[in-house]
């Protein structure tokens, strides 16, 4: 059941990311493989004095259950001094906290990078635009993901 589970979830995250595509998602690729772009990930995450929480290799889940599944990792991260405004502004953003960014390898072989974009986020959980807290996480996700994106 939980193989299953698994590797029902890491299917819909890989076709879901893809769907969203410009609805709510920011798109980003890199030139280096899955494991290396995620790998180059944890070390800015770490130098930058953010805690990485899992790292969830969707693949190795498909694996679990005899299916096939593309590199899919998702990396779940995040610093308490920028998230716990946000969840003193609207403690529901707990729900998209930490923050999360899918690496996979799309049908073009391309490494793909992708995360909820936090003005989306922001607006579901009734967090102002202005927040600084917000400008801030935003930030912060563009410049960790711009260093490893290519």
């Amino acid at each position: 059941m939980r193989k299953t589970l698994i590797s029902t979830l890491a299917a819909t995250m890989v076709t879901t990311a893809s769907a969203l595509a410009g609805d709510g998602v920011i798109h980003q690729t890199s030139s280096s493989s899955v494991e290396e772009t995620v790998e180059a990930f944890v070390k800015v995450l770490e130098s930058k004095g953010a805690t990485v929480f899992a790292k969830v290799d969707h693949a190795a889940g498909a694996e679990w259950v005899d299916m096939e599944l593309s590199p899919a990792t998702l990396v779940i991260f995040g610093n308490p001094k920028i998230g716990t405004p946000l969840m003193q502004a609207a403690p529901t953003m707990g729900i998209d906290l930490p923050l999360r960014v899918l690496f996979y390898e799309g049908e073009d072989g391309k490494t793909h990078i992708a995360y909820h974009d936090l003005d989306e986020v922001a607006k579901l959980h009734g967090v102002p635009s202005d927040h600084p807290a917000l400008a801030k996480a935003k930030g912060a996700l563009a410049n960790l993901t711009g260093a490893v994106a290519k």
